[in-house]
Order: structure tokens, then C-alpha cells, then sequence
């Protein structure tokens, strides 16, 4: 496997996200909504210093960095407090698919989502495009739970896309 880094994102890692993004074999799973890297830049300064405790709200963003340089993130977003819920998302760089990377990863932020003195998840959700077997292995290979198809669940690149469901409580 490859060696990499994670780390809490930063305003500076917006030009290689941002270039990450634009990317099609991103956009190809992902509904990315375009914008601008000085947005992305105010997003990800948000994200990567939001504190790690057990009542944040909102998203909380890691940076994958590999050569010393920003390759992709793992994101989460707090959906529901008082049920301690919440989404994962991540994506990689499509130059480094494939070699354990983005299992590895996930693997170590779980740590942080997880912990009772810091996000304090008991349940992270996922999905997957049921078509996008890479991302699904992800979230298998990081113990979560295949849940069923929610059909339609997304829009990208203007049509509605079958999405596989996973989920891995803290108790796993």
C-alpha cells in the first residue's frame, strides 16, 4: 500500500480538491455541485477546524494527503444529534484507486467519528452508486453493513442513480 497521511483538511488544500472534483471520473459517482475554489477554500477552512466534540453539528472534513500533497478527503456531516447519525463521504484521486488507500483512511477516521470524547457517532451511513464496485469494497473492507438499493436516491450528471446502502454503528 501506498503511504499517505490524513489530516484535518485547510484552506489551502482547495486547489488540489477543487482540481479532484472537477475531475470526471469523480464526477462520475458523485454529485458534485460545481463551485468556485475561493468557496471551497471558505468551506474546507470551516470543515478542517470545526472541533471534534460530542455535540458538533454540521461537517467535519479530513484531507488524504500523499507526496505531501492533498489527493483526496473523507468527509462527514452530522445528520441527526440526538440519535448521534451521521453520512461519510470520501473520494481519492483516480491515480491512486486501487491500492488500499481509501479503506485505510476511513479506517483511521472512524477512530476520531467513533470516539465518545470526540464526534461520538453511534451510527455512520453511506452509500454507494450501485455500479461504482470500488467505493462498495470501501465500505465493506471498513466494516459496514450493507443495508439494500435505494432506488433513485441520487441525481447525477442529470439522471437519477440506483445507490447501494451501508452502515457501521460504533458497537461493530
Amino acid at each position: 500500500m501506498r503511504s499517505f497521511t490524513v489530516r484535518r483538511s485547510r484552506a489551502d488544500d482547495a486547489p488540489a480538491i477543487h482540481a479532484l472534483r472537477s475531475h470526471p471520473l469523480t464526477r462520475r459517482h458523485q454529485p458534485l455541485i460545481p463551485g468556485t475554489v475561493d468557496a471551497l477554500e471558505r468551506a474546507l477552512a470551516e470543515r478542517g477546524s470545526a472541533a471534534l466534540t460530542p455535540d458538533q453539528d454540521g461537517k467535519v472534513q479530513w484531507t488524504i494527503e500523499i507526496g505531501g500533497e492533498p489527493a483526496g478527503w473523507i468527509s462527514v456531516e452530522v445528520t441527526s444529534r440526538s440519535h448521534h447519525n451521521a453520512t461519510l463521504g470520501y473520494a481519492l484521486a483516480p491515480h491512486y484507486h486501487g491500492q488500499g488507500v481509501t479503506s485505510a483512511a476511513v479506517l483511521q477516521t472512524l477512530e476520531a467519528i467513533f470516539a465518545p470524547d470526540q464526534l461520538a457517532i453511534e451510527r455512520l451511513e453511506a452509500v454507494a452508486a450501485v455500479d461504482n464496485t470500488g467505493s462498495r469494497r470501501v465500505l465493506e473492507k471498513c466494516g459496514f453493513t450493507y443495508e439494500g438499493i435505494a432506488r433513485g436516491y441520487l441525481i447525477i450528471s442529470g439522471r437519477r442513480v440506483d445507490h447501494a446502502r451501508y452502515a457501521r454503528l460504533r458497537s461493530d
